[in-house]
């Protein structure tokens, strides 16, 4: 079983892609199928990384940076 801290930094990795994804604007975005099916991939990636991470960590009710 992987440990929090892998998940943690794998969610990271998946938000930093996500701001790569929609930093070419709304418009572009919108059309692109491309960017969004690589959106949509890495908000399921998210979610899964959650589910696994352990009932302790989930407890805390952490909500994000800063």
């Amino acid at each position: 079983m992987k440990d929090d801290a892998f998940y943690l930094k794998y969610i990271l990795e998946c938000i930093k892609k996500i701001e790569e994804d929609i930093s070419c604007g709304r418009e572009i975005f919108m059309s692109s199928h491309l960017y969004q099916d690589a959106v949509l991939r890495n908000l399921h990636t998210i979610s899964e990384s959650t589910q696994r991470m352990s009932e302790n960590i989930k407890a805390t009710g952490f909500h994000g940076r800063g």
